[in-house]
């Protein structure tokens, strides 16, 4: 018999919405009861606040998103990303919010039907406001290619660089969301709710030479804040001097509503007592680090994994050969799970589920997967769109010159 569900008083939850509200779904959900305070918070952060309404008052964020992308504008790029992803729930959710923000459906219409967006051309209504247009193409480039998603088209778009670091933040959230509603609709019920055939082979990941446990440079698109720009509410939203020094979290820094609950996510899926094991959640965060091609995040996490494990034999080898690595049926698992949740739409199919819970690993284990591997639909769009690795962004260029 299952265990009873404990009582939220959340009036709207977003991702029990997207996932099938369930009861399964909310019993698993409750095995991590800070994620599902978190997760709404976020939401409300990038998306609620930006219309003057929190959904719950025990969600209510401390400090909100305040850099000026309109609510339009946030809900065109979301409602872009759950279109990619197939997600029928969160597509009527966003068009939603669309619809109420611009006054008009025809924007949302034109999104969901993959219809040009070209703020100079004139429709039967009115044209698409340039900005609108500028949004939901890079929502798309940092669904599919994020490493193609740089501020060069948004910054001609006239948005500023804080609004650029908060529309990324709101595309990579809404990226995470949908993984994360289709990784636990997939513990619920079998049925990830993608659409994706069950029959599909398992998604692979490459490894090869450009990976490596090194320590990488990481370099800025965007002007990091300075250490002496940080407030007090900075340096408490992220939680230690290491993040203080790193550019990457500096440049986050532009956004203080949703750094500060993007840590604090980022903290209860990988530090929280019980279920998977610390190296494993590690191990999930570098599978998809490498479906989505972060250098630096693999590298950064793969450090991890190998130092909690004790042996880096295994994860070299994961590195340089990706799915093909010899690793041991559990890790092997693991990775294929984590790397079936970063497709879009995801590919991760029950048969996936059943071979984890054969080798013994528990709903809260398989909770703490889906955490940590959704997670990383959020944080590699970061890092990808954000900077580059010292080195890449030329490599990167010169590619592209080559086709």
């Amino acid at each position: 018999m299952h265990e009873a569900v404990p009582k939220t008083d959340h009036p709207l939850d977003v991702l029990d919405q997207f996932a099938g509200a369930t009861q399964e779904l909310a019993r698993l959900r409750a095995l991590r009861p800070e994620l599902i305070e978190l997760e709404q918070r976020a939401y409300d952060v990038l998306f609620q606040t930006a219309t003057g309404h929190v959904t719950s008052p025990r969600t209510a964020p401390a400090t909100a998103t305040g850099t000026g992308v309109s609510a339009a504008e946030r809900a065109a790029a979301a409602l872009a990303v759950a279109v990619e992803h197939r997600r029928g729930p969160a597509v009527d959710h966003y068009r939603t919010l669309l619809d109420t923000a611009a006054g008009d459906t025809t924007t949302a219409d034109r999104i969901i039907t993959r219809a040009p967006l070209d703020g100079d051309t004139a429709t039967a209504t009115a044209a698409t406001p340039r900005r609108i247009a500028a949004a939901v193409a890079h929502a798309r480039l940092l669904t599919h290619t994020p490493a193609e998603g740089g501020p060069d088209a948004l910054r001609a778009a006239g948005f500023t660089d804080p609004q650029i670091v908060t529309l990324a933040q709101t595309i990579a959230f809404a990226n995470h969301q949908m993984q994360l509603a289709a990784g636990l609709a997939l513990l619920a019920t079998g049925d990830s709710g993608t659409g994706t055939d069950p029959g599909t082979p398992s998604t692979t990941v490459a490894g090869g030479p450009r990976y490596t446990t090194d320590v990488l440079t990481w370099r800025p698109a965007i002007r990091p804040l300075a250490p002496e720009e940080l407030s007090e509410e900075h340096r408490t939203a992220l939680a230690g001097k290491a993040r203080v020094d790193t550019p990457y979290f500096r440049t986050l820094g532009h956004d203080l509503g949703i750094l500060a609950v993007r840590t604090a996510i980022d903290l209860a899926a990988f530090t929280a007592e019980g279920g998977l094991p610390r190296a494993e959640r590690e191990l999930a965060a570098t599978a998809v680090s490498l479906y989505n091609g972060c250098v630096y995040c693999a590298s950064v996490h793969a450090r991890l994994t190998a130092r909690l494990h004790g042996d880096p034999a295994p994860v070299r080898r994961f590195l340089a050969y990706g799915s093909t690595a010899v690793l041991g049926r559990r890790w092997k698992l693991i990775a294929r799970f984590a790397a079936g949740l970063a497709p879009v739409p995801a590919t991760a199919a029950e048969a996936d589920v059943e071979a984890l819970r054969a080798l013994g690993l528990t709903e809260l284990a398989l909770v703490d997967l889906v955490h940590c591997a959704a997670f990383f639909g959020w944080a590699n769009r970061l890092m990808l769109s954000l900077g580059s690795v010292e080195g890449e962004a030329q490599e990167n260029a010169e590619r592209k010159a080559t086709g």
